[in-house]
């Protein structure tokens, strides 16, 4: 850090802002249940931001740039950097903004279990979890990736921001493969910021069934209106709606026109009510602004607004921050009550979108199971999914059942009402 505040000030640049991380990670890669590749690696990088302030027809102007320097670069390559840096911010002419009060800490750990063991420890526990779910009769693993990381960051401004922590995650990808009566291959992703173990085994479990029922299915749904069953990720990414469009980026140009106080669920809630706080995942944002736990949706009424301090400041509020994390308590419908109804329970989509600006979310089926409401269940795959969070939001139906994700904790299951699905 020093290096780069001395290199800053040689070059008389006034205002910046350097985040620089220091990553250390264990990773492995797997081929089958066979250790390929293991490594670790250790990392030091920053992002330096440097700000330029203007004046155009007596308006005040600020822009801004950032570039990524590491630790090996000499000082002319650094300072060749931050000199095209600047050059580049004379030609961003935002609005002036003034900057979030300056931040002074001593370092914090993000508190997590995975802290007080060592990476390749953690890196163990999860390994040995994940394959104790690699039984399943007719799907295998087929690769598995294994990232256990730790970022020590810290942020210095020249406004006299100067806060440093450390965060501890773990991240994985995987494929699981069945080759009877046909040959197929399921992709899944992980993050966890906890010794997530049963949470991953659960992962493992239903992939290895979805890729085997995967294997089976070869009818399409029929087109209609059903009531839809998503579940795991698919959980968050469409309730990802309500933290975006509450975000000061899509506020301030207009996208969204949330606002404190407003019923964001909408009016007529027969369903469950949308309740969230937003949690830390870190202890300071990207701009050095200290999070703090926040209510965010009270029984669908929008509290918090949140963002980036150039926003903020053109929409007359504090900034505190953007949040990437939320939690919500359980429901109180069990899935297997969920499914003794009529419903279409998609887990697993080649693609899936959610789109913040409209509402709309859509995906193309890869396996789903169709249940006719008097016990029966029947594996479907092709069609899509086409349906809107406008139109969902007053009747969802919130799983008891629970999920611990890095960025989401919470119902593990969610209802949605007459979604519309293309099929034969």
């Amino acid at each position: 850090m020093e290096k780069y505040i001395e290199i800053l000030k040689k070059l008389n640049v006034s205002t910046y802002f350097v985040r620089e991380t220091a990553a250390k990670s264990v990773e492995l890669f797997f081929v089958k249940k066979k250790l390929d590749m293991r490594r670790m690696k250790d990392d030091d990088s920053a992002e330096i931001t440097v700000y330029k302030d203007m004046e155009e027809d007596g308006k005040k102007l600020r822009g801004f740039a950032t570039v990524n320097v590491n630790s090996t670069m000499s000082e002319d390559e650094i300072k060749e950097k931050i000199e095209s840096a600047e050059y580049a911010a004379s030609f961003v002419k935002n609005p002036f903004f003034e900057f979030a009060k300056a931040t002074k800490s001593d370092k914090k750990v993000q508190e997590s279990d995975l802290n007080g063991l060592e990476l390749s420890e953690i890196a163990d526990k999860f390994v040995e979890a994940f394959y104790s779910e690699d039984k399943d009769a007719h799907a295998f693993i087929n690769s598995f990736e294994l990232f256990v990381k730790e970022n020590e960051v810290h942020m210095v401004s020249s406004e006299g921001t100067d806060v440093s922590y450390v965060k501890r995650s773990v991240w994985g990808e995987f494929v699981a493969q069945c080759k009877e009566p046909q040959d197929v291959e399921t992709y899944k992703s992980f993050e966890y910021d906890s010794l997530a173990l049963s949470d991953l085994k659960d992962l493992v479990k239903t992939t290895l069934k979805m890729t085997a029922d995967r294997a089976t299915a070869t009818k399409m749904p029929k087109a209609g209106t059903y009531d839809v069953v998503l579940a795991d990720s698919y959980v968050p990414e469409v309730l990802s709606y309500y933290a975006e469009r509450a975000h000061v980026g899509y506020i301030y140009p207009g996208y969204s026109d949330f606002k404190v106080g407003d019923n964001v669920q909408g009016e007529n809630v027969t369903g469950d009510k949308v309740n969230m706080k937003f949690s830390v995942s870190v202890p300071f944002d990207s701009e050095g602004i200290e999070m703090k736990e926040r209510e965010f949706v009270t029984d669908g009424v929008l509290k918090t607004i949140h963002g980036n301090q150039r926003f903020s400041y053109y929409l007359g509020i504090e900034p505190i921050g953007t949040y990437d994390k939320v939690v919500m308590p359980a429901g109180k419908v069990s899935m297997a009550d969920m499914f003794k109804q009529k419903c279409l329970y998609v887990v697993n989509f080649s693609d899936f979108q959610m789109d913040a600006l409209d509402g709309h979310f859509a995906g193309e089926i890869r396996l789903a199971y169709y249940y006719d409401g008097n016990g029966n269940m029947e594996c479907v795959t092709g069609g899509s999914v086409n349906g809107s969070i406008f139109e969902a939001q007053s009747e969802l139906t919130f799983s008891k059942e629970t999920q611990k994700l890095s960025e989401f904790e919470g119902p593990k299951a969610c209802l949605f009402k007459n979604v519309a699905v293309a099929g034969e």
